[in-house]
């Protein structure tokens, strides 16, 4: 059930999330412009002394500013317990950053009983963020601040045949094969999320856990809905830490699920055959 919101909160909530996101930027910067070395964390994916940077200077700002409100950061986990719980990706990217690609940035997303009202993504090397709340449309703007910006609307696009579609996959997919010859697959590429809300992809499938978790994409939830699209998880609802669903434009996702399925899309029943 989507419940009312107070509008003056949020507005607060959009300002404080784009001064953390512009910490953020100031903090990670000069890491990436020096160079940055990346450890491995248990799970194999990397991390660096610049994420671990900001997240700590974001977390520290929050706890000062909202004191009340939970936090869930990828590096430090979960912290604290409310109705209103703040995601944190303190760099989305980091094998990007480590490389030099520009294709990298914080990801923040304010979550208020259950449901993503807030978010914001940026990329700093490009000198753009997108966010997007509530009743408020997505955005894309420079770093000068919200106001810079254009409206950000999905495609038109309503027909799968004439679709451009992304899929997100580790190793061969069953999804992408069954849709080779519906749709027109395009190589995955980091920034998808963004190209899907802005229009100039009409959907990115997840189609098994693994490659994206809840701070990764929790902005996206908010700003492909604002921009007039979709996400759903496998069940249909808007469920965020399965790792799993869809991005969509919001026209083509009848014949998109006609189309998957899915009971096709769980790999890891495929991968045991």
């Amino acid at each position: 059930m989507v419940r009312t919101l107070d509008e003056q909160a949020l507005t607060d909530d959009v300002e404080f999330a784009l001064q953390l996101v512009a910490l953020a930027t100031e903090i990670a910067r000069p890491f990436f412009e020096s160079g940055v070395a990346a450890e491995s964390k248990a799970d194999g994916t990397p991390v660096t002394i610049a994420d671990l940077t900001v997240e700590r200077e974001l977390i520290q700002a929050l706890r000062h500013e909202r004191p009340d409100d939970a936090i869930l950061s990828e590096e430090a986990g979960p912290s604290g317990r409310s109705n209103r719980r703040w995601l944190i990706d303190p760099i989305d990217g980091t094998e990007m950053f480590v490389t030099g690609d520009a294709s990298w940035g914080t990801h923040l997303a304010l979550e208020v009983d259950g449901d993503i009202v807030l978010g914001v993504m940026s990329r700093p090397v490009l000198r753009q963020r997108w966010w997007a709340a509530r009743g408020r449309g997505a955005h894309r703007c420079g770093e000068t601040g919200a106001s810079s910006g254009v409206v950000l609307q999905v495609s038109d696009v309503a027909d799968l045949s004439g679709s451009q579609v992304s899929v997100w996959a580790e190793g061969p997919s069953l999804v992408a094969e069954h849709l080779a010859s519906l749709t027109r697959l395009v190589e995955p590429a980091y920034d998808d999320y963004i190209d899907v809300i802005e229009g100039r992809l009409e959907a990115l499938i997840f189609p098994h856990p693994g490659i994206a978790f809840a701070w990764d994409h929790a902005p996206s939830v908010i700003l492909i809905s604002e921009a007039g699209g979709h996400f759903r998880d496998p069940e249909g609802g808007t469920r965020i830490d399965t790792g799993r669903g869809v991005f969509t434009n919001g026209m083509v996702d009848a014949e998109l699920d006609a189309a998957i399925s899915w009971r096709i899309t769980d790999e890891h029943d495929h991968d045991g055959d």
